[in-house]
């Protein structure tokens, strides 16, 4: 795979292309400057992950994991890229950053089989609802946030081969996805999540920094980006 870090200069086009946010159409229209980078047949499936940084007064930049290497005749844009190939052990300690769609899956509560899925902080402060009948005696956001990210990246963890040793939460922000000429609206929360992880099976985190965690990988979520302490 290829890990490439992705630079946008001062062109005015690619500006408007895709740093118009607030529209819902904006998370479409980065989804497919991300597709633009590569040379695609017409049944290409996604084989990318890709986050975006915001920088103040700045152009943003994207990190891009990728099984095909990003085409480099882009103008106005800075692309560096190196092979991805990590190497980990039992034991091994790693920073890491995630941005999350992260959910849990629940009855819908009419009594059948159907699910729902619901954003992990929503689903937490329902929880604290059912508790407390007085909303003032919730406890405050930053504690909500906290306890429900550490649950989710525990049951994480247990799936994929790693424990979490400590753990930073920010930026719980709410998207929407429309594509143009589409009726349709998507909407899902996302989390900024970093801290410290300890690796138990190298194996299955490895395949976690492929593959990503969490949902809404098409849209900027789920690639875990790690460095050795």
């Amino acid at each position: 795979m290829y890990l490439s870090k992705i630079e946008i200069g001062n062109s005015r086009d690619w500006l408007r292309r895709i740093c118009q946010s607030g529209t819902r159409d904006a998370l479409f229209r980065e989804h497919q400057f991300i597709w633009g980078l590569f040379d695609n047949a017409p049944d290409q499936k996604r084989d990318f992950l890709y986050r975006r940084e915001d920088q103040p007064g700045k152009p943003p930049f994207f990190y891009l994991l990728s099984q095909r290497q990003p085409l480099q005749d882009h103008a106005d844009l800075n692309i560096q890229t190196r092979s991805f190939e990590p190497r980990l052990k039992t034991g091994d300690r790693l920073r890491f950053s995630l941005r999350a769609n992260a959910v849990i899956t629940r009855k819908a509560g009419d009594h059948g089989s159907r699910r729902i899925r619901r954003d992990i902080i929503d689903a937490k402060v329902d929880e604290y609802k059912a508790r407390f009948s007085n909303l003032s005696d919730l406890p405050p956001p930053s504690v909500i946030h906290q306890e429900a990210a550490e649950a989710w990246l525990e049951r994480q963890g247990k799936q994929h081969g790693f424990r979490v040793d400590t753990l930073w939460v920010e930026n719980h922000c709410y998207h929407r996805v429309k594509k143009p000429g589409d009726t349709n609206t998507r909407h899902f929360g996302s989390l900024d999540l970093h801290g410290e992880m300890v690796v138990d099976e190298p194996g299955a985190v490895i395949e976690a920094l492929q593959t990503g965690l969490g949902r809404s990988k098409a849209f900027g979520c789920g690639l875990l980006l790690v460095r050795r302490l």
